[in-house]
């Protein structure tokens, strides 16, 4: 079991960790090449964003439709490609490109994670899928040395996440489909509340990762940093929330989120900043799913997957432009930060854990 949670991780670790989080670290090359402002930055961050709600919306549906796995695979192949493509034709191509590869990016996070589901595995093999993101995320600061110009810099993460997709495959023949949904099931009411916390939660951390390289530069090592702390997201998550449960879970991921992103942190302590904020950005993930587990019955999984993963892209969907905002008031990419750090700490109001009943 543990070889197909590994193998299935480079679905996150290629559509997520370099299909979109890499993006601020071509971001820089972009604004130099194109004269990006950071509004126009934040705005070309929101297209993959959007792209990842509309896949995110769609996603129980397509991937019903054509079947999980074939729908995982194909999306993860077809989105590497476009990767590739994206610096060819300036901001127009891009923004289109950056917009599809959303669409199959969420395509492949809420297929695998069905899929997981599926098997019935616990909070640590689904920490350890979510966690695969972080190896993309340490990969692209060393695919990208060198790279001069965006149209180099999109070819290398294009072949790196095609790469990255291909050992996947192996896990094929071993997978089963998600249970279809059963008649009278699946009332996502319980979880509504974790649901706006987790589209808090999407505005702020991809507020923080679009623009915390131009407003501390250093990105090698940031990145490398923010990469080996989302590798530990199974190993120290994954139990926790097993322990004290996911709704609990998720209110103490997110604490450690909000104190990682602090600007003060961030500008004077920028390691310590990208080592505690990769340790905890999946582990929210982490937590929602299992709270799915302990709310819903599993015929519901799969809709409230998609659903969650709908919230979250549409709080990243405004969460770069916000944040590009922030940083034009200020002057500086400071300002994204602090937008950052405040929608984060929105977030912790809905996921609040309810008082226990003595």
């Amino acid at each position: 079991m543990g070889t197909r949670a590994f193998l299935l991780a480079l679905g996150p670790a290629s559509a997520l960790g370099l299909g979109r989080f890499a993006y601020a670290l071509v971001l820089p090359l972009m604004q130099a090449a194109w004269g990006l402002s950071y509004a126009q930055g934040g705005l070309l961050g929101s297209a993959n964003t959007l792209g990842y709600l509309l896949g995110a919306l769609l996603s129980h549906r397509l991937l019903g439709q054509v079947g999980y796995r074939r729908g995982f695979f194909l999306a993860l192949l077809l989105q590497g490609v476009l990767l590739g493509l994206t610096g060819l034709g300036g901001v127009g191509l891009a923004f289109a490109l950056r917009l599809l590869q959303g669409v199959l990016g969420a395509l492949v996070f809420v297929g695998g994670a069905a899929l997981l589901m599926a098997l019935g595995r616990s909070g640590r093999v689904l920490g350890a899928y979510y966690g695969g993101v972080g190896l993309g995320v340490l990969l692209a600061p060393w695919l990208l040395l060198g790279a001069s110009n965006p149209e180099g810099a999109w070819m290398r993460l294009g072949l790196a996440a095609l790469l990255l997709a291909l050992p996947s495959l192996l896990a094929a023949g071993e997978l089963r489909e998600p249970p279809p949904p059963a008649r009278g099931e699946g009332s996502l009411r319980p979880i509504l509340p974790l649901l706006l916390a987790y589209g808090l939660y999407g505005a702020g951390y991809i507020g923080y990762m679009t623009f915390i390289t131009t407003a501390v530069g250093s990105w090698t090592l940031l990145f490398t940093l923010l990469g080996l702390g989302a590798l530990l997201t199974g190993p120290v998550w994954g139990p926790w929330v097993e322990r004290v449960g996911g709704g609990r879970g998720l209110y103490h991921v997110l604490l450690v989120l909000l104190l990682g992103s602090l600007p003060p942190l961030a500008l004077h302590l920028p390691a310590a900043s990208a080592l505690l904020f990769g340790l905890a950005f999946l582990g929210v993930i982490t937590a929602l799913t299992q709270a799915f587990r302990a709310e819903l019955p599993p015929s519901a999984w799969p809709r409230a997957m998609g659903l969650s993963t709908a919230a979250f892209a549409l709080g990243q969907a405004v969460g770069p432009a916000l944040a590009g905002l922030g940083a034009e008031a200020l002057g500086r990419g400071e300002g994204a930060l602090w937008t950052a750090s405040a929608l984060l700490l929105l977030a912790l109001l809905p996921a609040r854990p309810k008082a226990q009943r003595p």
